[in-house]
């Protein structure tokens, strides 16, 4: 036999550990993805912010934790999403 060095056992591991490298692989490459799209959207609703109270526009963003958690999860959406609310005078959390 040529396989004899080669189990069917350790066949097995070795297409799990490329299964799990893999599937690591991603789930990293998302999760970085994530915290680049949730710094960026923080620091647009900070700065977004600062700027619109320079600016005197006749509105501001609210920064609390819904706008926060919306720029977090949305990123640049989030922020422009939030800006259009803060423009239309439409509260982010209920009064």
């Amino acid at each position: 036999m040529p396989l004899d060095f080669i189990t069917i056992n350790g066949l097995a591991i070795l297409v799990v550990a490329i299964a799990a490298f893999v599937a690591v692989y991603y789930v990293l490459k998302v999760i970085k993805y994530l915290i680049v799209n949730s710094v960026v959207g923080l620091i647009l609703l900070f700065v977004s912010n600062f700027a619109l109270d320079m600016l005197e526009l006749g509105f501001s963003v609210d920064i609390n934790w819904v706008s926060v958690l919306i720029c977090a999860l949305g990123g640049i959406p989030g922020v422009i999403i939030v800006i259009l609310l803060g423009f239309l005078n439409i509260p982010l959390v209920p009064a």
